[in-house]
């Protein structure tokens, strides 16, 4: 038997391949499938089925593009209706996969449809579980993500209440948890770092599990929840509803009419690195560097539906293209990857400064910007600093003055070039990008901070 969990750090999603007697089946895969083919091909195994534990929100699954191209079905749990081909089981149902077997255990909370997969080895000993969005490593998902049904917040996390503590948490300690999220997602809050664990460990260390009764515990999860970011429906509807599997032809993708940049219609994402980005970019383009979470970061700054445009270093354009698919940009009309130095680009080519944190000090009567989250803040922070942070930016604009000069700051510099963007696109123009964001603030004793 063999389980390889397949981590893809981008999103922080977690999919599995499993295998068994030269039968495999994946779980929650993601939208690019090569990954999948390369270890199909390289065990010689005969994919079986796609298992998919519920109507993924923050990313679009690749359950679709598996069953086209390997005539498999798709096997949800109840009350998934699709508009595609798919099978449902039923709570308690047996999957079988070579000399082991696999058992559906409708754990409804975090969406109406949800299951989890509880795998027995060849002996029929209790082995692992893989659970979706229901428990994580330290958390477990949010119930506010449902689509299409009528239930309240409440009414699902009562539900999910019901999953952990009269299921799972009745199951073999001894097993593996395997999620579908690590740390980052925003399908939790409170994510450890490791992608795996056992019940035993979860029981001991997880707050969600800890409750001694229903009403304390839907108190605490549904206390606080954040706004769920705009593309989660696009996304869970087109994981619900299918959507059309396509290959881009990159070199029609390539744009040389240079009319398009102005184009009020379009949006513009430089994924180049900060410090080249702030040097010189296309006006009005929002910088998401493609070495961070570029994906999760693009979703939830751009509108998903709308038209995009992709300027990046050559040889990025495929990486950028496939990342962006995979949280549902399904209007990508065109990349560029070509020289800015142009002539028809010059006027269309902008500028802000980006400035080492060793040299901040130096700058007189600038405010500090904190674009990091309300946690990362309170923890430790410029003093005097405004926080907003980056994915609630262009909702926060009132808190800032138009003819003020601002310090952007984050962890490291990756968000705060991210916001430095948006900020000049919305023509906040006096600011200054610190390239090393508060750790690199924390070294510099001229800095007070809270």
């Amino acid at each position: 038997m063999i389980i390889k969990q397949i981590y893809t750090n981008c999103l922080s999603q977690a999919s599995y391949y499993i295998e068994s007697k030269g039968e495999s089946i994946i779980i929650d895969p993601i939208r690019d499938i090569e990954g999948y083919d390369e270890l199909i091909n390289k065990n010689n195994s005969e994919l079986k089925f796609i298992l998919e534990t519920h109507f993924h929100a923050d990313f679009i699954s690749g359950h679709i593009e598996l069953s086209n191209k390997y005539n498999v079905p798709i096997i949800f749990g109840p009350h998934a209706d699709t508009n595609f081909n798919s099978i449902n089981k039923e709570d308690g149902e047996i999957i079988k996969l070579g000399d082991i077997q696999i058992k559906v255990i409708h754990t409804p909370g975090h969406t109406l449809e949800s299951v989890c997969y509880l795998l027995f080895d060849e002996k029929n000993n209790q082995k692992a579980l893989f659970t979706g969005d229901t428990l994580f490593i330290g958390d477990i998902g949010r119930p506010d993500l449902a689509v299409d049904n009528n239930l309240s917040v409440n009414d699902l996390a009562s539900m999910l209440y019901d999953s952990l503590y009269d299921k799972i948490m009745k199951l073999d300690e001894e097993i593996i948890i395997y999620p579908a999220h690590g740390p980052g997602t925003q399908c939790g809050k409170n994510l450890s770092e490791e992608t795996f664990s056992t019940l035993k460990e979860q029981k001991l260390s997880n707050y969600a599990l800890m409750f001694k009764n229903k009403t304390d515990f839907v108190s605490s999860i549904t206390k606080n929840l954040p706004p769920a970011p705009d593309y989660f429906r696009d996304s869970a509807l087109l994981n619900k509803n299918g959507y059309k599997s396509h290959l881009y032809d990159f070199d029609s993708l390539l744009i040389s009419d240079f009319n398009l940049f102005q184009d009020e219609n379009i949006n513009l994402i430089d994924t180049r690195d900060p410090i080249l980005f702030s040097k010189q970019h296309v006006k009005n383009s929002i910088n998401v560097p493609l070495n961070g979470r570029y994906a999760i970061t693009a979703a939830n700054i751009l509108d998903v539906k709308k038209k995009l445009i992709i300027i990046c270093n050559e040889g990025d354009e495929n990486e950028s293209i496939t990342r962006l698919r995979r949280v549902g940009f399904e209007n990508i009309i065109g990349f560029y990857n070509k020289n800015l130095n142009i002539v028809h680009l010059k006027p269309l080519i902008s500028k802000f400064k980006s400035e080492s944190s060793e040299y901040v000090h130096k700058y007189k009567g600038y405010k500090f910007i904190d674009v990091r989250t309300e946690n990362e803040y309170n923890s430790k922070h410029v003093k005097s600093s405004i926080n907003i942070p980056l994915f609630d930016l262009e909702k926060d604009f009132s808190k800032l003055d138009m003819n003020d000069n601002y310090m952007i700051y984050c962890r490291s510099g990756y968000r705060s070039s991210v916001a430095s963007s948006i900020l000049m696109k919305n023509n906040i123009k006096n600011l200054i990008n610190i390239e090393e964001g508060i750790i690199g603030l924390a070294e510099n004793k001229n800095v007070n901070f809270n």
